[in-house]
């Protein structure tokens, strides 16, 4: 695997390859992963992860080759350019450790040079090359204002075709997504929607009385609006702050913001400017903590800006749906994810930047003028029966074993028998 983001960071793509590596390498595969030092989403190296040009760590059957790189907690165009220049340079040294005598390498976008420059080695090592694209890049640095200059975004654009061509195959994660890039890529069939999972043991509903989100951080009596994960520019901080804005005055009503990222100073900021003591922050808390957050919370927020539409399925609304959530979904009409909510048949819709109607949704929770445990019942067995982890990625292991076994090359006959009866395990599961 070749990817700017892994384990141990708790967000963004990070949490979904980190989840896929770890899989594979529990079924018996050996699993090797270029990446970066962990910065995301403070947009800061680590501080257990500086000094060091390279580190190598160890995971039962997975190898994790980490390079240094350049970065910045003020994320620019001139700072980005840096920075994936800077992890795509130091990197191939770790590239080629990762690929050499691979099977087939999982390159992941949204990072485009690094990517490349990961496709462009496996090709000239001849490994076979899987593109996964978990934010279409360029178009959502485009279209959220994040590149404007003309030459950087005909050379993006130039970059993500060759890397779209590279790829003997392309993983995304919605029907929008996979109709953005076979704009760009002329061998549309070897497009494949390979969503992100869940793990339905892990992410569960706590009850109130045994929920440790209710014991440690929401008085008695107060009910709770949570926006937990990532805060950047995609998420729309802005209508966390509208919503509490119009909510000040009610004291029973308390907005918590738990995350870490690139926007977080100025929320904090704007929330202290506004004098808005209904909203509290805390930092990103450990995973055993996700599930006690988002069923223990009244209402989840998941909000997007307008212009994000099919260049990225949030990987937060697939989490909270897990859990049980109930959730409040701020997002443009037509995006990946308003369709999924409608087809889970559970949660409500408002449209992206509409604080007036999020918390007209807010009070009928608190008013208990609709049907709110049915809500979160549909939304978790959707999300049981759509992502779970064993179904899709057992799915793709399959087809791993089969590929090897018509190819032929590094697996042995005894290594694919174990591999077919782990699989055939988890088919009866």
């Amino acid at each position: 695997m070749i990817t700017s983001n892994f384990w141990p960071e708790q967000t963004g793509s990070s949490q979904t390859v980190g989840e896929f590596a770890d899989y594979l390498a529990r079924q018996g595969l050996d699993v090797r992963v270029a990446t970066a030092m962990p910065f995301y989403p403070q947009w800061r190296i680590w501080p257990e992860y500086r000094g060091a040009l390279h580190r190598v760590e160890a995971r039962g059957r997975m190898t994790v080759f980490r390079s240094w790189h350049w970065v910045s907690p003020r994320p620019s165009t001139l700072t980005r350019i840096l920075h994936e220049s800077t992890l795509a340079l130091f990197a191939l040294p770790n590239m080629v450790r990762t690929l050499r005598r691979a099977r087939v390498a999982y390159v992941v976008s949204p990072a485009l040079t690094y990517a490349f420059v990961g496709l462009a080695m496996a090709w000239l090592m001849g490994v076979r090359r899987v593109l996964v694209v978990k934010d279409v890049m360029p178009d959502a640095a485009i279209e959220l204002g994040m590149l404007r200059n003309s030459v950087l975004v005909a050379l993006s654009r130039r970059l993500a075709k060759w890397a779209y061509a590279m790829a003997d195959e392309i993983h995304t994660l919605g029907e929008g997504m996979r109709w953005r890039i076979a704009q760009m890529c002329e061998q549309v069939g070897k497009i494949r929607i390979v969503p992100d999972t869940v793990d339905v043991a892990e992410l569960r509903s706590v009850p109130y009385e045994r929920n440790e989100f209710r014991k440690q951080f929401v008085p008695s009596g107060v009910f709770a609006v949570l926006h937990t994960g990532n805060m950047g520019k995609k998420q729309d901080l802005g209508i966390v702050l509208r919503a509490a804005n119009r909510l000040r005055n009610e004291d029973d009503v308390r907005f918590y913001v738990v995350g870490d990222g690139a926007e977080k100073d100025s929320f904090l900021r704007q929330r202290d400017a506004m004098g808005l003591g209904n909203v509290v922050y805390y930092p990103l808390q450990p995973r055993s903590m996700v599930p006690h957050m988002l069923s223990g919370a009244d209402v989840v927020i998941v909000s997007q800006v307008a212009e994000v539409v099919d260049i990225v399925v949030p990987s937060k609304l697939i989490t909270a749906m897990a859990c049980g959530a109930m959730i409040v979904a701020a997002c443009s009409p037509g995006s990946e994810a308003e369709r999924l909510v409608r087809e889970a048949g559970g949660g409500v819709v408002v449209a992206a930047g509409d604080d007036g109607a999020m918390v007209e949704v807010i009070n009928r929770v608190r008013q208990r003028s609709m049907d709110v445990q049915g809500h979160r019942d549909r939304v978790r067995q959707f999300a049981s029966d759509r992502f779970s982890r064993e179904a899709i990625y057992g799915g793709e292991l399959r087809r791993l074993v089969a590929e090897s076994a018509v190819r032929g090359g590094d697996f042995h006959a005894s290594d694919l028998q174990v591999l077919r009866d782990r699989v055939e395990e988890g088919v009866e599961r």
